[in-house]
């Protein structure tokens, strides 16, 4: 089982030390996405770096639309994966869609994490009153349309939105490559899963110390969900990033690296 679940989701672990570092990616990128926090870590972490079936090297025959129909199948993969490599006592970093995965996980198996980090999160993406999760109906509906009508031209344009106007160049192209590298139907239902799924009545439940980073300008994902995060987390913290776009990673690094070994210090 733990070689399938290693193929499967095309795992790697690196680095030194006994502390356990996760790092798990958002929808449009995969492992490689973490390249500047692998590099700023290894030398004193076990760093656990996996993809989400569907993407990067993950074995895309594993794939089916009944099994990742919700976001609780990509939480029971990550679960296998630290089961298949013995990791316990995780700090866990989520970018997008993989830090209500991780949430999720933590539901499952509380015992197996000691902290996490949340980069770009969001448990809602719609707007509704009380709540401002940065999109209308009309506007999913319209990327919805635009993905399976022009998948490649939505790529180019969806691609920069992401990265954010400050972004170097390269940064909206690594995500542009990411997700032309995803099969159009997996990509449409998953960006489907990720805007559709509401976890908001989960987030008080997640009993441990949860620092969220939130952009300041995030075309995904408005400075208005990561205020609602931590006033709803019971143990969050809000750090805000003065960063415009949804991959701050990868277009602020040093900021971000930062954050996560002041994290890692106060875990």
């Amino acid at each position: 089982m733990s070689k399938a679940v290693l193929h499967r989701n095309n795992v790697h672990v690196l680095g030194q030390g006994q502390d356990v570092l996760v790092f798990a990616h958002g929808f449009g990128t995969d492992q490689t996405a973490w390249r500047h926090q692998v590099r700023a870590f290894q030398d004193t972490h076990r760093i656990i770096l996996f993809d989400h079936v569907g993407a990067g090297g993950s074995d895309i025959n594993a794939y089916s639309t009944h099994r990742y129909s919700t976001m609780e199948s990509y939480a029971a993969d990550m679960l296998e994966v630290f089961d298949a490599v013995n990791a316990r006592d995780i700090f866990y970093v989520g970018h997008s869609m993989s830090c209500m995965v991780g949430l999720l996980a933590w539901l499952s198996r509380p015992t197996l994490f000691r902290s996490m980090v949340f980069i770009g999160a969001s448990p809602c993406y719609f707007n509704s009153p009380g709540y401002t999760g940065g999109f209308e109906r009309k506007d999913l509906d319209a990327v919805y349309e635009a993905m399976e009508q022009h998948y490649e031209a939505w790529v180019s344009g969806f691609a920069r939105l992401v990265a954010g106007p400050s972004a170097l160049p390269e940064v909206a192209e690594t995500f542009a490559q990411g997700l032309f590298a995803l099969r159009p139907d997996i990509a449409i239902a998953m960006a489907r899963l990720a805007f559709e799924t509401d976890l908001r009545a989960q987030v008080p439940k997640l009993k441990l110390p949860t620092w969220v980073l939130q952009p300041q300008q995030d075309f995904a994902v408005p400075v208005a969900v990561g205020h609602y995060l931590v006033e709803h987390l019971p143990q969050g913290h809000l750090k805000l990033v003065p960063n415009q776009g949804h991959l701050p990673h990868l277009s602020a690094p040093g900021e971000i690296n930062a954050h996560i070994a002041a994290a890692l210090k106060a875990a």
